[in-house]
């Protein structure tokens, strides 16, 4: 075995991968009805910032951590409904309504702050992004593959999951056979939402603080996830197991490419061809 795959390295990638892998569940979602989320890296950033002004406001406690892991959650999933309303009420596409979003929440934050990062939080605050169990997986970790198993559950056993994929095969098609197609979508939406916040709960807490410029670009990195993974663009086929070896094998990817010493623009460089390739792919498929 290659020493970059040994299992502590695969333990590092898994952890390397948390952040992504929560957002990037709400994600597949959203591209199964045929739509996008541009929003996911801003709303990542104020969940973690509201998580972190709720701890530095109610103190150190069980109820404090109840309350802010909740408030930001929360948050996202309003961050979410919003976007959602709009695409379904005002017919808004969801690239504009996302993209004005990430725009408005990022600007949000950095006037809640000041552009000055919450710092001095307690060392409990880590819990969720550094805490290990068993000296050895991460809390982290455990709470993706807790989503990812809710997410394939959703899509595979309920109703709802049904709905996705009938809006993404065919929106008018759906309505007409009573598919409530709106509902479905603001709920997607809102379910993106809170899975960013998530997600921010989790860097938040790896970093100790509660900062408005992380998550910049992070959107393109959970879509590529998705991409990679499987799911089409167009909407209507893929999977979320497909999201996690996409997520997964971009992950080993660069471990390896970072073990073999490429800078981390080179692995850029990489990673634009891999994603074009997988588009193509879902393309040939489709045309056949």
């Amino acid at each position: 075995m290659p020493p970059f795959l040994s299992i502590d390295n695969l333990i590092l990638v898994l952890n390397q991968s948390a952040i992504y892998g929560v957002v990037s569940v709400g994600m597949t979602l959203v591209i199964l009805t045929g739509g996008i989320d541009l929003s996911v890296g801003s709303v990542l950033a104020f969940g973690g910032i509201v998580c972190a002004l709720i701890i530095r406001a109610a103190g150190d406690t069980w109820t404090a951590y109840a309350l802010a892991y909740s408030g930001a959650i929360l948050a996202g999933f309003a961050s979410g409904s919003f976007a959602g309303l709009f695409i379904t009420r005002f017919q808004i596409p969801p690239f504009i309504a996302t993209l004005a979003l990430m725009s408005s929440l990022r600007g949000l934050g950095y006037l809640m702050l000041g552009g000055t990062p919450v710092y001095n939080l307690p060392a409990s605050y880590t819990y969720m992004g550094r805490h290990l169990l068993g000296d050895r997986v991460p809390v982290g970790v455990l709470v993706m593959l807790a989503v990812f198993a809710l997410g394939m559950l959703l899509l595979s056993t309920t109703r709802f999951g049904r709905h996705v994929y009938a809006i993404g095969g065919g929106e008018e098609a759906a309505r007409l056979s009573g598919v409530p197609v709106d509902r479905v979508k603001w709920i997607v939406y809102s379910i993106s939402g809170a899975l960013a916040a998530l997600g921010g709960i989790i860097l938040s807490s790896k970093m100790q603080s509660g900062d408005p410029a992380v998550g910049i670009g992070d959107e393109l990195q959970v879509i590529a996830a998705v991409v990679v993974g499987g799911t089409s663009l167009s909407g209507g086929r893929g999977a979320i197991a497909g999201t996690l070896i996409g997520l997964l094998f971009i992950a080993v990817l660069t471990v390896g490419l970072t073990w073999i010493g490429m800078e981390s623009f080179g692995q850029q460089v990489i990673l634009g061809p891999v994603i074009l390739a997988a588009v193509l792919i879902d393309r040939l498929k489709r045309t056949r």
